[in-house]
């Protein structure tokens, strides 16, 4: 059911974790600024288009820009091809060298680019279907609530681990931009959106995040200091918010095994592809969160945590 109706479903997902973000938002505006629910609203979504507009203009010149000194990259990967078969030699390994230049001159680097971006821009797909579902979601949602409801508190603890999420990986892509911008890596604003997205999928998609720019700088610059440089500071930026600011904003960690993220991952990915992959962990929290809220299903929130 899950995989058939995926058509709905990833936007409906998408559409309930926005809508935990920007709820909060709405009530203070509502509650403290006396502002009309519909105004609120309409500003919101008026943000929300502005921002993927934003964001895609930025990705597509990105790719552009790489695209266009594809031949100028595949050039200096052949450069670099034939220094490490004069270095194999000298180290005793027999390699033919025409065949590996041949290899890398039919390597279909601009095909992969797309390919990669394509993936990433299929998670913002269904943009309007994701909106007419958030404006629902939050039209139906109350700025007066009972805080005591197990619902009510399921809603507050699942918006509080998204919202803080977000503001983790917001600041980690920040980093990630501001490092690859200062050495002029192409495609920098693009590896900072998909750190940005893969920081939602814990220790995996940190050393994924990590390593996507490395093959361009490696292009780029080749083997030098650059990039010893950017590979340090991109892995002490990803430690710095993932294990000590990251721990602190949530309070406590959600208490997901790693066995528990890494089968969710393999699940979702094959149920909902590259989109269900970015949305694993969010979801597994989620269902945590729910389970541990009920004496019934406590036991399942255990076997999450890892307690057999």
């Amino acid at each position: 059911v899950l995989a058939l109706t995926k058509v709905i479903l990833i936007p409906f997902t998408l559409a309930i974790f926005i809508s935990l973000i920007y709820a909060p938002l709405i009530h203070f505006l509502e509650r403290k600024l006396k502002l009309p629910k519909v105004a609120v609203l309409l500003g919101s979504v008026t943000l929300f288009i502005g921002i993927f507009l934003l964001v895609s203009v930025f990705i597509g010149h990105s790719i552009d820009s790489f695209v266009s000194g594809a031949d100028q990259y595949r050039n200096r990967l052949t450069d670099l091809t034939v220094k490490s078969t004069e270095v194999s030699k000298q180290l005793g390994f027999d390699i033919d060298k025409e065949n590996i230049q041949k290899l890398v001159q039919s390597f279909p680097i601009a095909k992969m680019i797309k390919s990669v971006s394509g993936s990433m821009l299929g998670l913002l797909s269904n943009t309007f279907l994701v909106i007419f579902f958030t404006i629902f979601l939050l039209t139906g949602d109350s700025a007066r609530k009972s805080e005591d409801s197990t619902f009510e508190k399921i809603k507050q603890s699942a918006g509080n681990y998204i919202q803080t999420k977000l503001i983790t990986s917001s600041i980690t892509a920040l980093l990630t931009y501001i490092v690859l911008a200062f050495f002029d890596v192409e495609m920098a604003f693009m590896f900072s959106i998909l750190t940005f997205l893969l920081n939602f999928i814990p220790n995996i998609g940190s050393i994924i995040a990590v390593a996507l720019p490395l093959p361009i700088v490696l292009l780029q610059y080749g083997v030098g200091y650059q990039i010893i440089l950017i590979f340090s500071l991109l892995i002490s930026a990803q430690t710095l918010i993932g294990n000590i600011l990251e721990p602190k904003l949530l309070g406590e960690s959600m208490g997901l095994h790693p066995v528990t993220i890494l089968l969710f991952l393999t699940f979702w990915g094959f149920i909902w592809g590259v989109t269900g992959m970015f949305l694993s962990v969010p979801i597994t929290a989620t269902l945590k969160i729910v389970f541990d809220k009920f004496e019934f299903t406590k036991p399942v929130s255990k076997l999450f945590s890892g307690e057999f």
